[in-house]
């Protein structure tokens, strides 16, 4: 790997870093949300720290290219965000329609 590509990776994840702890310190992103961004930032650190990481892995699970490697990842981090953000709607969605019930409730008493 070309050491301006590596460095770029570096400081990319440093970048994603420093970005994603503004964003918790303003209150912006829960950290419980920002858990993965920052895993994915590590993992982008590591392999600009030590390119033949993603070599050795791809030789271990068994695919051909390390860009086939990457991109099957790529698309199982999309799929994952995906999941997550499905969850995180439905929880939403169930505590949207218990505050219209509450404020349903609360109404009714006050009219009577």
């Amino acid at each position: 790997m070309m050491l301006n590509l590596r460095l770029f990776l570096i400081g990319l994840s440093i970048i994603l870093v420093l970005i994603l702890l503004r964003l918790i310190a303003k209150n912006k992103l829960p950290v419980k949300y920002s858990l993965f961004w920052l895993i994915a930032s590590l993992v982008v650190f590591l392999v600009g720290v030590f390119p033949n990481f993603i070599g050795l892995f791809t030789k271990l699970i068994g695919f051909e290219t390390a860009s086939s490697l990457v991109v099957c990842v790529i698309v199982g981090l999309l799929l994952l965000i995906t999941l997550l953000l499905t969850i995180i709607v439905s929880e939403q969605k169930r505590k949207l329609l218990l505050l219209v019930q509450e404020v349903s409730l609360l109404k009714e008493k006050i009219e009577k």
